[in-house]
Formats: C-alpha cells, sequence, structure tokens
C-alpha cells in the first residue's frame, strides 16, 4: 500500500495543527497509509521508506526553521533514493508577508534536487472568491489558525495522497 510520511518543525504548535488537518485530509483517500510523525521521530534515512514526503516549517526570516534545514542536509546521505517519490510543502508565518512561499521554495527546491515529483496547493474550487485559497507551491497560513485554513490544509492533504496513489498503481 503506498505511503505518506506528514512530519514538521512546530516550536509552538501552529505548524503542527496544520499537519494533522493535512494528515486527516491525506486519511480519506482509500489505500494510502498515511502517517504524522513528530519531528523529533524522524531522520533523513526514515524518509527512503515512504513514497509521498509532505515537510512542514514555521518561517524564520524568509527561510525554514534550522531544525528543518538540518533535516534536509542530512538527506545527502540517501541521495539516489527518494527519486520519483512525491514530495509537498507547507508553511507558517506570524505575518501575511513572512516569507512563507520563500520558505516553501527551499523545501521544494531539495525535493527537486531529489529527483522528487512535487506537488503543489489546489486551488479550492469552493472558496475561488476567498483570498486564501490555494493555488501556490505548497500550502501557507499566516496569523492566527482559522477554519479555512485547516479546510485547505484537508484539500491539500487529500491532494497529495491522490497524487501519491495515481504515481505508485
Amino acid at each position: 500500500m503506498p505511503s505518506i510520511l506528514i512530519t514538521c518543525y512546530s516550536r509552538t504548535g501552529k505548524t503542527k495543527a496544520l499537519a494533522e488537518a493535512i494528515g486527516r485530509g491525506a486519511k480519506t483517500v482509500d489505500g494510502v497509509d498515511v502517517e504524522v510523525l513528530s519531528f523529533n521521530r524522524i531522520s533523513a534515512s526514515d524518509l527512503v521508506r515512504y513514497d509521498g514526503i509532505i515537510l512542514g516549517s514555521p518561517v524564520y526570516f524568509g527561510g525554514v526553521a534550522a531544525e528543518l534545514k538540518e533535516l534536509i542536509d542530512d538527506t545527502t546521505f540517501v541521495r539516489g533514493k527518494l527519486v520519483g517519490k512525491v514530495g509537498a510543502a507547507f508553511t507558517t508565518a506570524g505575518d501575511r508577508t513572512g516569507g512563507k512561499e520563500t520558505a516553501i521554495l527551499s523545501i521544494v527546491q531539495a525535493m527537486l534536487i531529489h529527483g522528487m515529483i512535487v506537488v503543489g496547493d489546489p486551488i479550492n474550487p469552493e472558496t475561488e472568491d476567498a483570498e486564501h485559497n490555494g493555488g501556490h507551491y505548497g500550502l501557507a497560513a499566516d496569523g492566527k489558525l482559522t477554519e479555512a485554513d485547516f479546510a485547505q490544509a484537508e484539500l491539500f492533504g487529500k491532494h497529495v495522497a491522490n497524487v501519491v496513489k495515481r504515481v505508485t498503481a
């Protein structure tokens, strides 16, 4: 059965809450095993076991947390073993202009270097007129998380899980 790992570094719990919502969405796809694991339980060598990997981080000065960057740097030891796996990224920020896209692109850049198939955040047809409705490099939320953020996170998780299912069929 295809499998997905969702993990993130989260200092305050906000990014972790978004990871859990992504997991809820991914788990709605039949035939895909989804694990939402605490960041401190993951090593770079663990990533090889999964068909899909969703990584998240809060934004610090336009980049990812040092803890996530350390994990990404450690993936040099599994180079060549992530080729063809599905990857996706998400982030949280305190401010609307807090560097969410640059942080996501840092994660996506590493995934592309590994030869992964990168999946972005789909546009949510139910909220197409809303200010935050997806359609970007990855899932991003700022300020206090809202029900709309959680709904978009669930859609994102479901979307990634469907891609993993198709790619591994």
